[in-house]
């Protein structure tokens, strides 16, 4: 283009630069106004609310559009896969599930005398009890359509929310596999991670059994005495008790804490603990004593002198660990600010109080909510439109009488 010539676009009109204003602007930009979406939702007819109190935990599952799309999209993925064995185990996990490794030890004195030597090697909390640990049930639990992803306090806490959990995780999933083929030229295999997200959480569909308030029996102290990877080192047993491959053992073990870090500062020299390693041998150790293996022989751990530790493990298993992250934005974030937002409506709009409020009542409107919209949903209408907008939400849902 010539010299002095201002390039022109359609229609005749001259585009300038805009003028680059010396020094701060006088006035800060404030708070961003995001879009909105509440008013476009395509929402169910409203229900009572003593009509939701009513409800079981299936009738709000079948109900729900976000929970059945993902509990279908499950068994379409689990058809999808190459794998026979991963696709008939996936299968089975979604919709016919059954925990088998207890059967090896079918009386109370087996199960007692596992529970002392889990209690001996660190494993389990001796205040605890064999029944605690190992409720009932475990052959013939609810399957994905109707259970919660976690605890009453936790993430996705309503009926179907492990579906919706893991149909989403198995969605990073494919892309982490996708990029890191296209990108790094990384041969990864996408059975694994997407059958291992699903297979992973499956305890949980037996750990998880609804209570007559609406709310549900919560995972046991196992390892570290944390009350959030029994499911973990349970599946791992399972897995291991079926004699499965050691590529999808691993990753089992490897989907909490593979990543884990302490790190701590030398002066300026930053030290890296990659605890994570040590936590993923630990869990294997407490899995193979349920299952009565060697986890060496099985190929899932090595011998470094008196230790048994992991070795380097591939992509597959970092895409597991890497995608079973959605957690923390739906517990830090909608969880963490919806829960109280529900209480208060629940007071406000509803009329409930004293016992209500900590009993089924409360627990059914929240689980009814949460199940019909999702948690990450109501979260982004209240922090993007406000409290007004989530409360007009909810009552779309839920009419007082």
């Amino acid at each position: 283009m010539a010299k002095g010539h201002k390039h022109q676009h359609g229609h005749g009109h001259v585009h300038h630069a805009p003028a680059v204003q010396g020094g701060p602007a006088k006035k800060l930009p404030g708070k961003f106004d995001y879009g909105a979406f509440s008013k476009d939702l395509d929402l169910s007819p409203a229900r009572s609310l003593e009509a939701v109190i009513a409800m079981t935990p299936e009738d709000m599952a079948r109900a729900s559009r976000p929970v059945t799309s993902a509990y279908n999209e499950l068994l379409a993925v689990a058809s999808s896969l190459e794998d026979v064995g991963y696709r008939r185990l996936m299968t089975e996990c979604v919709a016919a599930p059954r925990v088998t490794f207890l059967e090896m030890y079918p009386r109370d004195d087996d199960r007692k005398k596992l529970f002392k030597e889990m209690v001996r090697l660190g494993f389990f909390n001796k205040e605890d009890h064999p029944d605690e640990v190992w409720p009932q049930g475990h052959l013939t639990p609810q399957t994905y359509l109707t259970a919660p992803s976690s605890h009453n306090d936790f993430y996705n806490a309503h009926p179907g929310g492990l579906a919706m959990t893991v149909a989403y995780n198995i969605r990073m999933a494919d892309s982490y596999t996708h990029h890191y083929r296209q990108a790094l030229g990384l041969p990864l295999n996408r059975d694994l991670p997407a059958a291992a997200l699903c297979v992973h959480e499956y305890p949980k569909v037996w750990l998880y059994q609804w209570l007559a308030d609406g709310s549900w029996l919560e995972e046991p102290r196992t390892v570290y005495d944390d009350t959030w990877h029994a499911h973990c080192i349970y599946v791992t047993a399972e897995l291991m008790h079926r004699r499965f491959d050691s590529r999808i053992v691993l990753a089992m073990a490897a989907a909490h804490q593979l990543s884990a870090l302490g790190a701590s500062m030398d002066g300026k020299k930053v030290i890296c603990n990659w605890v994570g390693l040590e936590r993923v041998a630990h869990f294997i150790k407490a899995a193979a004593l349920m299952a009565q293996v060697d986890p060496v022989e099985y190929g899932l751990l090595e011998k470094k002198g008196k230790d048994l530790v992991l070795p380097p493990v591939t992509g597959e298993q970092w895409v597991t660990h890497l995608a079973d992250m959605n957690w923390p934005y739906t517990m830090g974030a909608a969880h963490l600010y919806t829960y109280p937002l529900l209480k208060q409506i629940a007071a406000e709009d509803y009329d409930l109080s004293g016992r209500d409020l900590n009993g089924r009542p409360f627990n059914q409107l929240k689980n009814y909510v949460w199940s019909q919209l999702g948690q990450i949903p109501f979260y982004e209408v209240w922090v993007r439109e406000g409290e007004a907008a989530a409360r007009k939400v909810v009552k779309r849902l839920v009419s007082k009488r």
